[in-house]
């Protein structure tokens, strides 16, 4: 898994491909919901381990082309290349769905998680590079504004 850094560039490289073959780019800001309260409730090391359980149930939805890396905390990014907005939004849903399905056990009782997702995609919106890992935050905000563990596409507020 990439880190904030490495995601930068993946996403800036793969933007300039995207363009130049004229194919969109969208990105998914995934935020683990009440992660703060996991740590507090069960440990860290609990913490750690839901932060490493939910890589796989992600990379389950997920094309060998599509990227994913920890952008902070219990902050991921994933970049999907050559996905518009109406590819990537049931891509997310199923992610958001699969993490809803994790139990982290081991910590003295089953750990169900939740995730918030931002969905930002270039065809819809005309932006690319981190522009899109700002809207696609934007939105993710907006889902948990919403209730959490939902999807929200940026740029639905606006629409």
């Amino acid at each position: 898994m990439l880190n904030r850094r490495s995601l930068i560039e993946r996403l800036d490289a793969a933007c300039l491909r995207a363009r130049a073959r004229n194919l969109p780019i969208s990105v998914l800001f995934l935020d683990l919901d009440h992660f703060k309260l996991i740590n507090d409730t069960f440990s860290h090391a609990a913490g750690d381990a839901c932060l490493a359980g939910i890589i796989p149930p992600i990379q389950a939805e997920l094309r060998q082309s599509d990227v994913i890396g920890r952008y902070g905390g219990e902050e991921f990014v994933v970049i999907l290349y050559g996905a518009d907005a109406v590819a990537a939004h049931p891509i997310a849903e199923r992610i958001c769905r699969r993490v809803a399905e994790i139990r982290i056990e081991g910590f003295g009782g089953p750990i169900q998680l939740t995730c918030s997702i931002g969905v930002a995609a270039s065809d819809r919106l005309g932006v690319w590079g981190q522009h899109l890992i700002a809207q696609a935050d934007t939105a993710q905000y907006a889902a948990k504004r919403s209730g959490r563990n939902q999807v929200q596409l940026a740029g639905s507020l606006a629409a």
